[in-house]
């Protein structure tokens, strides 16, 4: 059974979350948690249960989208009149209307709101609401109210009034006022609810604070986004007067939803009224000066004389058009007959539109003369006088074009300039027509603006007059208010589950702060987290009284984990030479004798011999710890002229390979003696005779004996002993290790409490011949079982 850990150990072990570390905390405590989880769900059980409840009150309300009066569509106007007074009935601002300040303060003015009365119980107050067998009138004096609780105990029939902060301590009695600085209180009967003995609380809080309370406690909201029905939800630990409270703010709502539309209506007929009257005037007066215009200009019909001389100027127009398009045509055939002579005469092309039908057939006739001198010139020749006779008709008919081209042209121009006279004088008549139709528009929209106006109003003050007699509230409650059947707060499964949490939280967060805290050596997180040095073997707590705990007979945990640590050891000596072996630790008490002693045992017991040398001069204990006088000892040794080491050498009771060398007696001068030559004289001779050499020197951390002793050693066994040692004075082994002071140096710890954990936070709860660690460890069959193979070439730097 083995184990050696060294810096190159598993992430898993070395950092980041550690499963079975949590587990054996929660094992190792586990009477922590099962008393926070006692005490929390108690907590949470009573809290639960006498905690004032709150119940959850809805209601439901409609908001009315009116549709406009059909009228104004009718009307021609571009909006509705009425959009300039109504306000909008939308869902979102009615939302807003009933969330208003204002809204709750008339409700807890009518209610008397800011004045609570609760019964006095065992452990908590319940809030009375019709079920008071008294009621109070409060006549304030100041502005600003501070809250007062006041205590009446009912007694035989006699109410007594106490409050500690004013040192009211009167009788009361019915109908006689109760002065204080801030208000007058006076008491009445309730008919319906009879005065029995009991105590009652009256809590008197300002309007202010109490409307601002009341709003936290009260929500609204649409039911869905397409629609316009608002879900009201009001929040109260008394159900019956919640339900009271909501039902009263939707009165006051409503109430104000009428008076608002009613209002609106009055001013609506005022405003229609002044427009009426102001509009009437204004129509009269554009109906006389538009009498007077058409008159002026003679105006019957503007639109229809309009049209009548745009007609005229259109066909003057189209006729010059016809003339321009005649004298084109002619000037261009007459460009073309004045260039055709005999050896280039051309057809006139037959698309030329000639509205003259005398001038258009004599075209037809001079080229119907070309057509038939070209059929003749393929059988005769231009000498022959059928062509000469061709050519002379040709010509004199062309000539004869020429003349009547510029007659023609004449005819055309004279036209042109009487239809050009014609059409000026038209062309004056329509530029003055757009001036009068202009005005003549401008007086007919007027006319027709003032009298749909005037119409307009006519009809809207008729509609605001039948809507004043007839109005009804835009909105309508569908569900009245209703308190749900049990309270919504407290959730008992809740408050269960929370007082379990925290019953296991709340442990684990000591026990966390507790390890943050904690300056020593708790776990083996705490070694490798503070030196890098390896640990090469762990011994348990040792709960006997005994020192020795190996034997040839023992089989406990101790000794299993001592026979560990010297198979851990075999893999860093070299077996053919005698191996000096120096325990030390950071101070005293971290039980480094205790190893040494152990481990001799531990060495003896398999065949080895073993010598033991207690070098701590200072405090030896080695001795004492087997029963041995400290006398002639190494002291002895170093001081006399005596050589005969084998005078020193004192044999062990529990084996006969295992010998010790006592200390000797307390020199002043223990590091003098230290330096001495026959220290190495001594261990040369022992190593002729012995496997193994043990020196339990000084702690290193409080002298410098260890630093002389180790020159003479192969490993040091450095001792930490959990819960005892500080992690800060790991540093002294990281600095000798780093200056190499000291060569080959492991560390053992000591001292593990199963109890708690462990010092892996796992525990060692288990049995003899189940191995752990890493390197060479030990099944259920006692057969070597390897693991992480590597360990043995990383320790030995190969």
């Amino acid at each position: 059974m083995s184990t050696i850990y060294n810096d190159n150990a598993p992430a898993a072990d070395a950092e980041g979350f550690d499963l079975k570390k949590l587990m054996a905390k929660l094992m190792g405590n586990w009477y922590l948690f099962v008393l926070g989880v006692v005490i929390c769900f108690s907590l949470a059980y009573f809290y639960a249960r006498y905690i004032t409840p709150d119940y959850d009150i809805s209601s439901k309300i409609i908001i009315d989208d009116q549709s406009k009066t059909p009228g104004a569509g009718k009307s021609g106007m571009m909006i509705d009149f009425s959009d300039l007074f109504d306000l909008p009935s939308n869902a979102e601002n009615e939302i807003e209307i009933l969330k208003s300040r204002s809204l709750m303060a008339e409700v807890v003015g009518d209610m008397q709101l800011n004045v609570t009365v609760f019964r006095k119980a065992r452990i908590r107050s319940i809030e009375l609401f019709d079920d008071i067998p008294f009621k109070i009138t409060i006549n304030t004096k100041t502005d600003t109210i501070k809250s007062r609780m006041y205590k009446i105990v009912v007694k035989d029939g006699n109410m007594q009034l106490t409050e500690g902060t004013e040192s009211i301590n009167t009788a009361v009695g019915f109908d006689k006022k109760i002065a204080t600085s801030q208000y007058d209180i006076t008491f009445s009967p309730n008919a319906s609810v009879p005065l029995k003995d009991d105590t009652y609380e009256i809590l008197i809080q300002s309007p202010d604070g109490r409307i601002e309370e009341l709003m936290k406690n009260f929500d609204v909201a649409l039911t869905d986004k397409k629609s316009t029905t608002l879900n009201l939800d009001f929040k109260y630990p008394n159900p019956k007067k919640g339900e009271r409270i909501l039902q009263k703010l939707m009165v006051y709502y409503l109430r104000g939803n009428l008076e608002n539309k009613i209002q609106i209506a009055d001013s609506t007929l005022k405003f229609i009224n002044e427009r009426l009257a102001l509009v009437q005037t204004e129509l009269s007066g554009v109906e006389k000066d538009f009498e007077a215009y058409k008159q002026e200009n003679q105006l019957a019909n503007v639109e229809e004389q309009s049209k009548a001389l745009v007609s005229n100027a259109s066909a003057y127009y189209n006729k010059q058009n016809e003339i321009d398009v005649q004298l084109a045509i002619i000037k261009d055939a007459e460009k073309y007959i004045k260039n055709s002579n005999s050896s280039n005469r051309k057809i006139i092309p037959s698309t030329l539109s000639v509205q003259d039908p005398v001038f258009a057939a004599a075209i037809t006739k001079y080229n119907e003369l070309l057509l038939v001198r070209d059929e003749q010139s393929l059988t005769y020749k231009d000498s022959n006088p059928i062509l000469k006779n061709l050519d002379d008709q040709i010509e004199n008919t062309r000539q004869s074009l020429v003349k009547s081209f510029s007659a023609y042209e004449e005819s055309l121009i004279a036209s042109k300039k009487k239809l050009q006279s014609s059409n000026s004088e038209i062309t004056g008549q329509i530029k003055s027509a757009p001036r009068k139709e202009r005005i003549f528009l401008d007086f007919a929209r007027q006319q027709n603006l003032k009298q749909e106006l005037y119409l307009y109003l006519l009809q809207k003050r008729e509609e605001t007059a039948i809507t004043k007699t007839s109005t009804i509230s835009t909105a309508r409650i569908i569900d009245p208010a209703k308190s749900a059947f049990s309270p919504y707060k407290p959730k008992k499964s809740v408050y269960y589950l929370m007082g379990i949490l925290a019953g296991i939280l709340i442990p684990l967060a000591y026990l966390n702060v507790k390890d943050a805290l904690s300056i020593k050596i708790e776990d083996k997180n705490d070694v490798e987290r503070n030196t890098s040095v390896p640990i090469v073997g762990e011994i348990g707590n040792n709960d006997g009284q005994e020192s020795l705990v190996v034997t040839n007979n023992a089989r406990s945990v101790i000794s299993e984990q001592f026979r560990a640590l010297r198979t851990n050891l075999q893999y860093l000596f070299n077996s053919s030479q005698t191996n000096v072996i120096m325990v030390t630790s950071s101070m005293s008490g971290e039980g480094k004798s205790f190893v040494t002693l152990n481990l001799g045992g531990a060495l003896a017991i398999s065949g080895k011999k073993v010598v033991m040398l207690e070098m701590d001069l200072r405090k030896p204990k080695l001795s004492s710890n087997l029963g041995l006088d400290i006398s002639n000892g190494f002291t002895n040794y170093v001081v006399s002229d005596n050589t005969d080491i084998q005078s020193l050498l004192k044999p062990t009771f529990f084996h006969e390979n295992c010998y010790v060398i006592s200390s000797g007696p307390v020199p002043p001068n223990p590091s003098e003696l230290l330096l001495s030559d026959k220290l190495e004289t001594l261990i040369n001779e022992l190593k002729k005779t012995f496997d193994y050499i043990l020196i339990d020197s000084a702690p290193v951390g409080m002298v410098s004996d260890a630093l002389l002793i180790e020159k003479h050693v192969n490993i040091t066994l450095y001792v930490a002993r959990q819960g005892y040692t500080y992690k800060s004075q790991l540093n002294i082994l990281n600095n000798l290790s780093v200056e190499k002071k000291i060569k080959k140096a492991y560390l053992v710890i000591n001292d593990i409490q199963t109890k708690k954990g462990g010092y892996y936070g796992y525990g060692y709860g288990y049995g003899y011949g189940y191995g752990y660690g890493y390197g060479y460890g030990y099944g259920e069959n006692l057969k070597p079982k390897k693991k992480h193979g590597n360990w043995l070439s990383k320790l030995l730097g190969k």
